[in-house]
């Protein structure tokens, strides 16, 4: 198999969906009858990502099982929660030189295929901020701040969770449980080494009951 073009994150505990997270990984939870998971991979699939890695943690024999149908899905089951950053970091071997990253938890139309385009080492997509996101500034292109990360305090975006990266930035991550946000973007962000890409499309965060409920 191919190095993997796309990761998708579905490590975490899910403790604000419990407990239909007891037995069940969020990124598994079903919308619209079929997993969470297969939306998103079918996301990635829309735009040429064949070869994709899918990180385990919490009950991740599940995902596993999930993946065994899914030709070109390989999954990388961590020992412990490690984070954004380190499920990154433990799974570089697999990624290809350039890779997005989407969320297990995410259901969006993020033009991946732009943002992979984008001319940077590294490139968030954000959008309009509201509610209880973290401001992002942006600035001719660039990100320029993350509130309490980097730079300016205060910006009228936030971070979609999906991004763009080049595998080489992962040295920045330390080995172990690491945010890739307070590690590599930290410096990316002050070298003005990030792109902006503006998604205006749709994005739906499944963190919460309400989320989970409007969604299906």
């Amino acid at each position: 198999m191919g190095q993997a073009t796309a990761f998708i994150l579905a490590a975490g505990l899910g403790t604000r969906l419990r407990p239909l997270t007891d037995h069940t990984p969020k990124p598994l939870l079903p919308v619209g009858g079929r997993p969470l998971l297969d939306h998103v991979l079918d996301h990635a699939r829309a735009h040429g990502h064949e070869r994709v890695v899918v990180n385990a943690h919490w009950l991740a024999p599940q995902i596993e099982a999930w993946a065994r149908h899914r030709p070109g899905v390989t999954v990388s089951v961590e020992p412990g929660i490690l984070g954004t950053g380190g499920g990154l970091k433990n799974a570089a071997d697999l990624l290809a030189e350039r890779f997005v990253v989407l969320n297990g938890d995410i259901l969006c139309d993020v033009d991946l295929t732009a943002l992979l385009g984008v001319d940077a080492p590294a490139v968030m997509a954000v959008r309009p901020r509201e509610g209880r996101h973290t401001p992002i500034a942006v600035r001719d292109g660039r990100v320029t701040g993350i509130a309490g990360v980097v730079g300016d305090a205060d910006g009228a975006w936030h971070f979609t969770g999906v991004h763009a990266m080049n595998r080489a930035e992962l040295w920045r991550v330390p080995a172990g449980e690491a945010c890739i946000i307070r590690t590599a973007y930290k410096e990316l962000v002050a070298q003005g080494a990030v792109g902006a890409w503006v998604h205006p499309g749709i994005w739906t965060d499944i963190g919460t009951h309400d989320d989970y409920a409007r969604v299906r």
